[in-house]
């Protein structure tokens, strides 16, 4: 849910402690988001977020550490150019609509006094920021809208500012005393009056202010005490649980109180940005893996072909020897000519295809040539699909993991990964060398108490591989991509054992699939190839046992790690 006008009415109540502070640093760590870093004297150091997320928008102050991307983009650039520095001079909502508007002074080059507005339109998929100077011409905005794309208006740096389509024929709130709402109510559903008549209302702000129990008669008088105590600036912020932010107690709804509108909306919305940014990121792995998969398969399926083509390459032989057998009593006639088959028995007559236009000589000579690149063609087959195959493997694989990352952090491991696979391009260093990535293996603890570990990547699989003792056991599903997993124990009973191979079907592509062959083996007898790729290795003497994972039964066994507690 979006924020709606009301909650952001109480919201910019609580910013107005910004007024007179300063703009030390701005991020954009993603294309709906900006962070200002403030410090003044009301608020000391803090952080203020706009968001204008389709659905997570919102402004609100965070505590939350965002990442940079390598290369700034052109807006945050333009924006670090006229507001590093600059003062906030007044913050302001126009009317109960949702629109925010922040007003600066600062300097520019030739140390002139100069005032920008910050324009907030919080719309779902019609959201933007603009920069605006005092003529209300843009300077930049967030999202570029020209007329050629249907836009209701032009949304492009050096044209004027212009408001978007407001709503009419709503009423403002805060004007009507209770005799109106007492009106309104009358004879109208308990909420849909409120959504539909009043200015800035949300469905789920408009269930909420309604007191259901309340007899019909009463309805009226409770909204207008409602909307009093919020325009006398009486607050109590609520989260109602996977539904959204109130700026007051509900009565018929399960909630949770906050002291501020900004830790409410920190509190709900903080899980949905992990979502949404874990999403969108996993989304564009997962599209660089499965581009390169198709072009693997595709390569596999070729090599696969010419592999299986000997049979006609040993024809194209045989035709061209044919063919100069019987040169001298051959006489071309048509597209074909007959000739006698001696490796056949008894000796028959065949017809070869031949190209008119050319001699019978030169037709052999061509049988020949076509020979030549099917047996060269087979031959580099040969040397291709073991390693193709390999890579086939790999790519199913890291698309397993992907599927199965819980974190930003274990993307980026995967990320770092292909990119020193050659799957994708590395991005511009930074200024300041970053810490490497590195999660933490999941955990488990079988019913018996034996510790098992279980790779969520590939170099996790790799680390794994390095670290565990050669006595311990290790698990992988058997002809299909999964996690490695460790059973940490050298005299593991068979109940340890079924545990281990259930989680490592769980870990694996075949997570939802029922009777799952798994192999498992002592940590000594795997091996890893030299230059082989990450995750990959060979094993033997394993035994095989046949499990069904139960994701909802082995999650009670998983406990926290460093990196899960993140």
């Amino acid at each position: 849910m979006a924020t709606d006008g009301l909650s952001l009415f109480a919201t910019i109540h609580e910013l107005q402690s910004l007024t007179d502070s300063r703009i030390d640093k701005i991020q954009e760590p993603d294309k709906d988001m900006l962070i200002l870093h403030l410090h003044g004297p009301s608020c000391g150091r803090v952080k203020l977020m706009i968001n204008i997320h389709n659905e997570n928008g919102r402004i609100q102050l965070t505590s939350q550490v965002f990442e940079n991307p390598s290369v700034p983009p052109s807006f945050c650039m333009i924006l670090r150019k006229y507001l590093t520095g600059a003062r906030i001079a007044g913050i302001s909502q126009f009317g109960m609509d949702r629109i925010v508007t922040i007003d600066f002074h600062n300097k520019n080059e030739l140390k002139d006094e100069i005032s920008l507005q910050l324009i907030v339109e919080l719309m779902g998929k019609h959201g933007n920021v603009f920069l605006v100077d005092s003529n209300q011409k843009i300077l930049d905005c967030m999202r570029h809208f020209g007329l050629n794309e249907e836009s209701i208006r032009i949304c492009l740096p050096n044209c004027q500012y212009q408001e978007p389509p407001l709503q009419s024929g709503r009423l403002y709130p805060f004007s009507l005393n209770e005799a109106q709402f007492t009106a309104l109510a009358n004879g109208r559903q308990p909420y849909e009056w409120i959504q539909t008549t009043l200015l800035g209302i949300s469905k789920l702000c408009s269930q909420q202010i309604c007191s259901f129990s309340a007899p019909p008669s009463a309805i009226g008088s409770e909204c207008y005490n409602v909307f009093s105590s919020l325009f006398h600036l009486s607050f109590s912020p609520s989260v109602i649980p996977d539904r959204g932010v109130l700026p007051f107690a509900p009565k018929n709804s399960a909630f949770i109180g906050f002291s501020s509108m900004c830790e409410a909306q920190e509190a709900f919305y903080r899980l949905k940005d992990e979502k949404a940014v874990l999403t969108k990121k996993r989304s564009a792995i997962r599209s660089c893996a499965d581009h390169a998969l198709k072009r693997v398969v595709h390569k596999l399926e070729t090599q696969s072909f010419h592999l299986g083509n000997e049979e006609t390459a040993n024809q194209y032989r045989k035709y061209g020897e044919l063919l100069l057998a019987n040169l001298s009593s051959l006489i071309k006639s048509g597209d074909s000519v007959a000739v006698t088959d001696y490796y056949s028995e008894p000796p028959a007559l065949i017809n070869i295809p031949v190209d008119r236009a050319l001699s019978l000589k030169q037709n052999a000579d061509l049988y020949f040539k076509r020979y030549h690149k099917a047996k060269t063609a087979r031959e580099y087959a040969l040397t291709q699909i073991d390693s193709l195959t390999m890579e086939q493997d790999y790519l199913e694989g890291v698309l397993v993991a992907i599927e199965q990352c819980s974190s930003s952090d274990e993307l980026s491991e995967i990320k770092e990964e292909l990119i020193s696979q050659g799957y994708l391009k590395a991005e511009i260093l930074q200024k300041t060398k970053s810490k490497p990535i590195s999660s933490e293996p999941y955990k488990y603890r079988s019913p018996s108490g034996s510790v098992m570990l279980v790779g969520k990547n590939n170099y996790q699989n790799d680390r794994l591989f390095r670290t565990e003792s050669p006595g311990y056991y290790w698990f992988h599903v058997k002809d299909s991509p999964g996690s490695h997993v460790y059973l940490e124990d050298q005299s593991p009973t068979a109940e340890a054992i079924l545990f281990a191979a259930q989680v490592a079907a769980l870990h694996s592509k075949s997570s939802a699939s029922a009777n799952v062959a798994v192999d498992y083996t002592l940590r000594k007898y795997v091996k890893k190839p030299s230059g082989s790729h990450p995750g990959y290795v060979t094993y033997s003497n394993q035994h095989t046992v046949y499990v069904t994972p139960d994701a909802e039964a082995l999650q009670h066994y998983r406990y926290l790690t460093e990196g899960d507690k993140k």
